[in-house]
């Protein structure tokens, strides 16, 4: 979750702000608040928030003397702005130092919730590539798929925990309806719209990402793994496989079979 803090000198303006998001929904928790631009400086440096939510004209240091001091100091923080009619060219202003989003009050619940899942999405992203191998096409689609999961609905959030939790069943569309109590058809239309993929391809993806995990473990042979994952017919799960990575299950077997030799291999030239 990414902490948030909020700074603005009208009380009941973060107050609403506060109440009505739904924090947990955007992958956000509010850590603090500020009414004044000079508490608001001391929140973020002791509460060190990953967003700031932050108005424009306040007493004390003004929104945007409070970003240029963060930016200078080489933060990773990221700012929304809420500001006022009157003041919408002086919040653009701000597009300089990097904000992410700009709110014109007064604040829609819906308008702030989106502006943090953009914000979130935006983190988790840097995130990944700063700490991990570049993704190929099927990780790629996972990870847009899952890092949406905090703006679907109930119904989608928990199909796809189903799925994390039942790998090694033959996962189909009547049990997963049957377990939210849903009928198939508004579901399917549900999954489709808000993941972008259907419910079976869905399925075969994440399947297939732990197919290919488990087979890089030399002590898994390939058709304990498709059993592993709910495959019953081995000529079934190959096909499956072949056609999402364009190579065959054992093809991994060999790969890792060939990178362990030539380790060895170097580890023996260097004594």
């Amino acid at each position: 979750m990414c902490p948030v803090v909020i700074i603005d000198d009208n009380k009941i303006a973060v107050e609403a702000i506060a109440r009505s998001t739904d924090w947990r929904k955007c992958g956000c928790r509010l850590v603090g608040t500020a009414y004044d631009g000079i508490a608001g400086l001391k929140a973020i440096q002791e509460l060190s928030p990953a967003i700031v939510i932050i108005d424009i004209q306040m007493p004390g240091f003004n929104g945007l003397d409070i970003i240029k001091k963060v930016k200078e100091e080489q933060k990773e923080i990221q700012f929304i702005i809420i500001s006022g009619y009157s003041q919408f060219e002086y919040a653009r202003q701000a597009i300089r130092y990097g904000v992410s989003d700009y709110l014109l009050k007064p604040i829609m619940t819906e308008e702030m919730e989106q502006a943090l899942l953009h914000v979130t999405g935006a983190i988790k992203k840097k995130k990944l590539e700063a700490g991990m191998e570049p993704m190929d096409e099927l990780e790629t689609q996972l990870y847009a798929i899952r890092s949406g999961k905090p703006g679907y609905s109930s119904m989608v959030s928990q199909a796809i925990d189903y799925v994390d939790r039942n790998l090694q069943k033959n996962i189909n569309l009547a049990d997963v309806c049957g377990e939210l109590l849903v009928s198939t058809g508004h579901f399917s239309k549900c999954f489709k719209r808000e993941t972008g993929v259907g419910f079976a391809a869905y399925v075969s993806m994440v399947k297939m990402q732990n197919a290919r995990i488990l087979l890089r473990n030399p002590q898994n042979r390939v058709n304990e793994v498709a059993r592993m994952l709910g495959y019953h017919d081995y000529a079934y799960f190959f096909q499956v496989f072949k056609k999402q990575f364009g190579y065959a299950p054992s093809d991994i077997k060999t790969n890792v079979k060939k990178d362990k030799e030539d380790k060895e291999h170097d580890r023996d030239a260097r004594k």
